[in-house]
This record gives structure tokens, C-alpha cells and sequence, in this order.
């Protein structure tokens, strides 16, 4: 999966955001700044085409995990802006009023405006360098 990495928060507080542990599903690997969500209630990685409520991104890695096992994530909150890779040229999503979803490798889906809990609130240094939001999230 795409990191993503922690960019700013529009409340002012720019510290990193919050870490808090949740149960791991089984067979994950996740690595840090994967974004992930809750499937039953523990966490599992942000997936292809139902990325529609972010949990949160990674704070550890984790792999092959007994379910259940206490994981960090640092916790997504929708004031938050996290920097992302989109899977193609991003220029005519910017503040496009839809929201996007995850591609199997974990990158912001720009060709996919179904279910998803991204919005791109601006460009980075390249087209495909994106800063995004989670419209929906756990908390």
C-alpha cells in the first residue's frame, strides 16, 4: 500500500495526530502510514472500492498478527489533511465535491467516486502527489 503521511490539521493543532490501539483482524499486513478501517470491529486494511469510513493510517507495522492483538493507529479526524499518491493526474479532482476511494495498492482512486471517504483539498509537487481529507470517519 501508498503511505500516507500527516500533513496539517485546518482546527490549528499541527502535532501529530493521536495514537490509539485497536484489535487487528486476522491476516493483515499493514505497514505505517497505511490507511485502514474497522471491519467487525477490529482493523483491517483500507480496501479496494469500500473505503467509505477511515479509522485512521498506521502507526506501526504489522504482520501476520493473532487477531485481536492491539495495533497503533493514529486516528483519522475530518479536519485533518494527510499527503497521499493518486492513481493518476489529480488536477480536475481538487475540491471536486465528490469523494474518492483506495485502489488495491492504497492509493487515493481518482476514477472511482462510489463509496469512498477521500476529498483532495490540493496538489503537491507533482499531479499525482495529493493532500486529501477524510470526509467520513470513526470518530
Amino acid at each position: 500500500m501508498a503511505a500516507f503521511e500527516f500533513a496539517q490539521s485546518y482546527s490549528g493543532e499541527n502535532s501529530v495526530p493521536a495514537i490509539a490501539e485497536f484489535p487487528v483482524a486476522t491476516t493483515q499486513t499493514l505497514k505505517v502510514g497505511d490507511p485502514v478501517m474497522l471491519g467487525s470491529g477490529k482493523v483491517t486494511a483500507g480496501a479496494a472500492g469500500t473505503f467509505g469510513r477511515a479509522l485512521g493510517v498506521m502507526a506501526q507495522d504489522a504482520t501476520s498478527l493473532t487477531a485481536g492483538t492491539l495495533v497503533k493507529v493514529y486516528v483519522a479526524k475530518s479536519d485533518q489533511v494527510w499527503k497521499a499518491t493518486a492513481s493518476a493526474d489529480a488536477t480536475s479532482h481538487v475540491l471536486a465535491a465528490r469523494s474518492y476511494d483506495l485502489t488495491t495498492g492504497g492509493v487515493v482512486n481518482v476514477a472511482d467516486t462510489t463509496g469512498g471517504c477521500i476529498q483532495i483539498v490540493r496538489l503537491g509537487a507533482s499531479t499525482t502527489e495529493v493532500y486529501v481529507a477524510f470526509a467520513t470517519t470513526e470518530f
